[in-house]
């Protein structure tokens, strides 16, 4: 009677631990902090960049700031500041254009891996269209 009990508390523990196991990771998959900060060249761009900057890398959420380098229709090449946020794998930012107009972007960066949070892709929309940031 003991051996059965003993058994039967054994699988339940292990029962349990498997459960709880399971969970976490699915806890951490859910809570995402991303690892962003960079200048990133646009796809097919010819020297078109953003530089994306915040204090707050290695949070979940936060602030971002940084400059748009070498948007094609300047004519003095200035940086253009921009400002915005992110949450998760979701950013968004309005930079702001040397005639004063402002373009506000947003989109999703794409993780490496589930595990491995390091950013390797932004794709990003705006009222001028699509556009995709990445070293590849």
């Amino acid at each position: 009677m003991k051996v059965f009990y003993l058994i039967k508390k054994s699988l339940i523990i292990s029962l349990l631990s498997l459960i709880l196991a399971c969970g976490a990771e699915t806890i951490a998959a859910i809570v995402f902090i991303p690892a962003f900060t960079a200048t990133w060249p646009v796809v097919g761009g010819n020297g078109y960049s953003f530089s994306i900057q915040s204090d707050e890398e290695g949070e979940e959420s936060g602030e971002i700031f940084g400059a748009e380098i070498d948007y094609p229709n300047d004519i003095d090449g200035l940086e253009n500041p921009f400002t915005g946020s992110f949450n998760g794998l979701d950013i968004e930012f309005t930079v702001t254009r040397d005639d004063d107009s402002k373009v506000k972007f947003s989109g999703k960066m794409v993780p490496k891996s589930n595990e491995d949070h390091q950013i390797i892709r932004y794709n990003l929309s705006s009222p001028e269209g699509n556009i995709v940031l990445s070293f590849d």
